[in-house]
């Protein structure tokens, strides 16, 4: 039987914006401020953020790195438009909808690869093998005070095979959000087996 794992504490992970501007926890009400030097172009792929863990007692440390993916997103630009942020497409018309099927891929990695001020504390009675093979996926959408959440169409890994140890798992999980527009706000939850929040990635436009 396998052993749960729980976030002793949450960190918010970076937003699309202040990723793309290389400046993480910039508040949201400041992205008319940062866009004012020029137009973000975004490709197919949008980087989401980093997070670390730190399982207790093991003290092994996590690395959680996340994207989201789809094809409709290259080519769109971020940029000001009488003071207001504003996602245009290829054309250089405004966005209205976002595509309802996105994907995103999730690397779970015991490699040290970013240097990081602090870590959130897991109580953990897992192997560190069975914390990596058992990620799971919700994704949350915000409109204004509504929030409705979904269920991923399809979650595999790719990369080393499951039965197979490694000391990285790599995941993609596919969502089909529904009627979404660039002004909602888009959470990708990482949960463990057991429904224990271990994380959460973010993706706003506006």
């Amino acid at each position: 039987m396998l052993g749960s794992c729980v976030a002793v504490r949450q960190i918010c992970s970076i937003s699309l914006l202040a990723l793309v501007t290389i400046l993480p926890g910039s508040a949201q009400s400041n992205r008319t401020l940062l866009l004012a030097d020029g137009t973000w172009h975004l490709h197919s792929r949008v980087p989401l953020g980093t997070d670390t863990l730190i399982l207790q007692p093991s003290h092994r440390k996590i690395q959680m790195m996340a994207s989201a993916e789809s094809p409709e997103f290259a080519g769109w630009t971020l940029q000001v438009q009488n003071k207001t942020p504003v996602l245009l497409d290829r054309s250089g018309q405004r966005v209205k909808v976002l595509p309802r099927s996105i994907t995103f891929r999730i690397t779970v990695s015991t490699r040290d690869r970013l240097e990081t001020a602090e870590a959130m504390p897991v109580s953990c009675t897992q192997s560190v093998d069975e914390f990596l093979l058992n990620m799971r996926f919700t994704a949350q959408i915000f409109r204004g005070m509504e929030m409705r959440q979904v269920n991923p169409t399809r979650q595999w890994m790719i990369g080393v095979p499951a039965d197979e140890s490694a000391d990285e798992r790599i995941y993609r999980a596919s969502f089909d959000l529904g009627d979404i527009r660039p002004d909602d706000r888009i959470v990708l939850l990482v949960t463990d087996a057991s429904g224990a929040r271990l994380s959460k990635f973010h993706l706003e436009f506006l």
